[in-house]
């Protein structure tokens, strides 16, 4: 049998912009592609939909793309005795979940014979002795639980296959905030693949003498991460009687940049031209449509230089048709010192009084211009006896 799998269409991002149908004409590709492939079985490991309540457009346009796809149901896959357009199986993502009590737009596309949804459930064809074996998206501090609780079992002699919509430790970049409680191990022995979604980018690893690890990745740039850049959106190709496991790219998808720009006491009109550098080197090359541009700014500024100076929207603004993304790291030189302070003061075993009150004196200490008693004000302060504190300053501009 041959198998395609992929994962996160997120059909419907950046709806209402002029990017709204970049995730619609991705997909579309992408079977236009698989088409050619003369396959027997579609995979796609969760997020059909970017949003949990896509509008009636979002899912009018789904459903057209989906009835334009061509390929046959050779297999006869089913759901509820009804032979499907599209032999295809698909499992629920984080974006598109509603919890027991209300229908996902998911499950409105099973309905309508599209394709066939699993949640700890599996569908065999005995006939080509294959097993797929499906958990749609749990809530990643649920996960390890859920999986533990359900333990699907490989099938003796067949040719099996476990798809998930998790977070997993190991693949998760290390700069990352994501949560997970699945890491390799927890994952269940004597699979032949397991293919899990959620993180997009693409993998493919030996994880275990048997078992092959695939992160199909989305066919849509949302995460704007820098891993991303790094390699092109795609989709799997397997051939169960062979094992081969092949990755193609999805053509005609839009570029994106993820670009990381370092400061070393800088300032805020060289953070803006490195930034307009940065965006016109990359709309200089050749490339086939306008591009997605993630832009990290990290380090330092000047004393005395302020972030609020940065205004990032009216850089966007001289870029009109370019998507730029911002990610804003940069600290100025007053907060970074008092951070290495205050944890210097920390490793001394001060308490949080002597800790304020020796920050506040070293703050005022570079501005004041006079012989002001500060240290008397701090402690009026902390005693929260503010009639007394007035009286202190307005006694001084006298």
């Amino acid at each position: 049998m041959k198998i395609i799998i992929f994962s996160d269409w997120h059909l419907g991002y950046k709806w209402k912009t002029e990017y709204e149908m970049d995730s619609y004409l991705h997909l579309d590709q992408a079977f236009k592609q698989i088409q050619e492939k003369d396959v027997d079985l579609v995979i796609c490991c969760g997020d059909l939909f970017d949003v949990k309540d896509p509008s009636l457009d979002e899912i009018y346009e789904a459903i057209k793309l989906l009835n334009k796809v061509e390929i046959k149901n050779k297999i006869n896959l089913k759901q509820k005795e009804r032979i499907l357009k599209i032999p295809m199986i698909t499992i629920i993502g984080n974006h598109e979940t509603k919890g027991k009590d209300h229908k996902c737009p998911a499950q409105l596309l099973e309905e309508m014979g599209f394709l066939k949804l699993l949640h700890c459930d599996h569908v065999s064809f005995d006939l080509e002795k294959i097993s797929i074996f499906g958990m749609s998206g749990i809530p990643d501090k649920y996960a390890k639980d859920v999986l533990e609780k359900w333990k699907p079992t490989p099938k003796e002699e067949h040719y099996n296959m476990l798809l998930l919509h998790q977070t997993i430790k190991e693949y998760v970049p290390v700069e990352d905030d994501m949560i997970a409680t699945i890491s390799l191990a927890n994952l269940p022995k004597g699979f032949d693949v397991i293919a899990n979604g959620h993180l997009h980018w693409s993998t493919k690893e030996k994880i275990n003498e048997k078992t092959t690890f695939l992160l199909p990745g989305s066919t849509i740039a949302t995460q704007l991460k820098k891993i991303e850049t790094e390699q092109k959106k795609g989709f799997f190709i397997i051939d169960t009687k062979t094992k081969e496991i092949t990755f193609e790219t999805i053509k005609n998808t839009r570029p994106f940049f993820n670009e990381n720009i370092s400061f070393k006491e800088t300032t805020i009109k060289k953070v803006e031209e490195k930034i307009k550098e940065t965006i016109e080197n990359i709309l200089a090359k050749d490339l086939p449509k306008k591009p997605l541009i993630r832009i990290i700014l990290k380090g330092t500024l000047e004393d005395k230089e302020t972030i609020k100076e940065l205004d990032l929207n009216l850089i966007e603004k001289n870029y009109p048709g370019t998507y730029l993304s911002f990610g804003n790291k940069l600290q100025e030189k007053t907060i970074k010192e008092n951070i290495k302070k205050l944890r210097e003061l920390k490793s001394q075993n001060k308490d949080v009084s002597e800790i304020s009150k020796e920050l506040f004196l070293d703050l005022i200490s570079k501005v004041k211009k006079d012989d002001f008693d500060y240290e008397r004000l701090f402690d009026i302060l902390r005693n929260k006896d503010l009639k007394k504190a007035k009286e202190l300053v307005y006694e001084k501009i006298e």
